[in-house]
């Protein structure tokens, strides 16, 4: 009986596993008002119109304070992460296209959805190059962020 490998999730994918015109559609989050507070703690980025809510009010274009884009493109990658299929095998993203389309306001809850649109395997290595469109969709189906991923994984042979 062989030993599983530990460093790879039971739900990992390797690039083998993948085929153009899969889909991965995650659960939802909602955004919350800590979300953009940590995130402008983290990051600088103290923009009156996220964390000043007199001010955005006033001034702002949704009448309120608002997460940054990148927020939502961060809460959106936790999801995937959640989903397990790069855990250990997902060895890194290698370029991502965001383009936002509606804001998100906090108190909205998001998901993401993905569909394979390109598989290039390496001929060097023992990976290959997985490219993603993807989708963050609030709860009443408006895209509020799209754009692509492309990662590269592991082959199944490179785990021995």
């Amino acid at each position: 009986m062989s030993t599983p490998n530990r460093l790879i999730g039971p739900s990992a994918k390797f690039f083998e596993d993948f085929k153009v015109g899969d889909r991965i559609v995650t659960q939802g989050r909602t955004v919350t008002q800590a979300d953009g507070l940590f995130w402008s703690m983290f990051s600088g980025d103290m923009n009156p119109m996220h964390v000043d809510y007199d001010y955005a009010k006033r001034h702002g274009i949704y009448g309120t304070a608002f997460p940054a884009g990148l927020v939502v493109v961060a809460i959106a990658s936790g999801l995937l992460e959640r989903t397990g299929f790069s855990a250990g095998t997902g060895l890194a993203i290698i370029e991502q296209t965001v383009r936002y389309k509606t804001p998100v306001l906090f108190g909205e809850t998001i998901h993401l959805e993905l569909e394979i649109t390109e598989l290039r395997p390496s001929r060097n290595n023992p990976r290959g190059t997985v490219c993603f469109k993807y989708q963050v969709i609030k709860t009443d189906g408006v895209v509020s962020v799209e754009g692509e991923w492309t990662w590269l994984f592991a082959s199944r042979a490179s785990v021995g």
